[in-house]
């Protein structure tokens, strides 16, 4: 009874992050939102860029550019904007596929359903603080070493508005990170918990499984998004060393989360498929035996003997993964993502050379 209760409380104290119950009280929808927080986040900079004289435009070879700062600033626009967006857009996604995996018969931990309705649990926010803080202390330091050489020293003497904005944006925008790693890392030990226990195996109708292969490649979406523009932020940037480790740290987050629920439902596929095989080619020597003898049970091995070979034909060529065409595609056009933000770099510069 007690249990229950501290349960019942437990669940009663589940609430979202600041950032998803502020694009909920949006009354755009996520496209427009996603715009509006870009368009914001570039309009305190350029505003704090006028107080302090700092160019926007300035010539390079002859040719009109985006100033570096204002190129890092728009950079971390898009950013808060994709943080925000597609995080919100990746939960709402995930909820309506959780729900038609239910109606297909195949279970759903009613915790995760929860998570996904109504936010994560007090410990799990607790935690998620706790690597936000971490956070801001490591992007205190990315600051410190990355944007010191570039002009933006942390001097009281000589500080501008301009260096505040950038010294708040890179602590806040690491410690959103770092809390969504706590919490990427909660779902996903919880969704591989749940594949182990919960999830049977229909070698006749995989692809009732396919939901679990987008919830997963949804979960990598928004890392490997933020390494893109993470990527596209290096154009910017005259010391770029100390990018790598952030770069290759977004995008082992997006593999893990990807790869593991997915080689999880692999090994119970593969473990299923293996059991029933060599069950069914059991059978099959059986009803071979009795066919050959020719007696008066042949003719019925006969019939048994074709259903046992077809039905083993079949569970054969079951695929082996919970990933349909669809998820496939959308995955390598997720990889293609780093390549598209050069070039999206190079239409940008384009732009800027034609409007001035």
């Amino acid at each position: 009874m007690m249990k229950a209760e501290a349960k019942g409380q437990d669940d009663a104290g589940r609430r979202f992050g600041w950032e998803k119950r502020l694009v909920c009280a949006s009354p755009f929808n996520l496209g427009w939102t996603a715009l509006l927080v870009a368009v914001l986040v570039y309009s305190s900079f350029l505003a704090c860029a006028a107080l302090n004289g700092v160019p926007v435009i300035v010539e390079r070879e002859g040719n009109p550019v985006l100033d570096s700062d204002a190129w890092t600033a728009l950079c971390m626009a898009f950013l808060w904007s994709s943080i925000l967006c597609l995080g919100e857009y990746t939960r709402r996604s995930n909820l309506g596929e959780a729900r038609s995996l239910i109606a297909l018969g195949v279970p759903v931990n009613i915790g995760r359903l929860k998570t996904l309705e109504f936010g994560p649990r007090p410990a799990e926010n607790r935690r998620a603080f706790l690597f936000g803080l971490a956070g801001a202390l490591g992007g205190l330091v990315f600051y410190t070493q990355v944007y010191h050489p570039d002009g933006h020293p942390l001097r009281l003497s000589t500080i501008t508005v301009t260096n505040i904005w950038f010294l708040v944006m890179t602590v806040v925008l690491f410690s959103r990170i770092f809390r969504s790693l706590s919490f990427a890392r909660t779902d996903t030990a919880a969704f591989i918990r749940d594949l182990d226990h919960h999830v049977t195996i229909d070698l006749f109708d995989i692809q009732k499984l396919d939901g679990l292969g987008r919830i997963a490649l949804r979960g990598a979406l928004p890392w490997l998004v933020t390494g893109t523009i993470v990527l596209l932020l290096l154009l910017g940037q005259r010391s770029t060393e100390l990018f790598v480790p952030l770069v290759l740290g977004l995008a082992a987050s997006a593999t893990i989360i990807f790869a593991l629920p997915m080689l999880r439902v692999h090994r119970l596929i593969d473990a299923a498929k293996r059991t029933e095989l060599v069950r069914l080619r059991r059978e099959v020597g059986e009803a071979r035996e009795i066919f050959e003898k020719r007696g008066d049970d042949a003719d019925r091995a006969a019939i048994r003997l074709a259903a046992l070979i077809a039905i083993e034909t079949r569970v054969e060529r079951a695929r082996e993964w919970p990933l349909d065409l669809p998820t496939i595609t959308r995955f390598v056009i997720y990889l293609a993502l780093p390549l598209g933000s050069w070039l999206g770099g190079a239409i940008v510069e384009r732009i800027v050379d034609l409007l001035f």
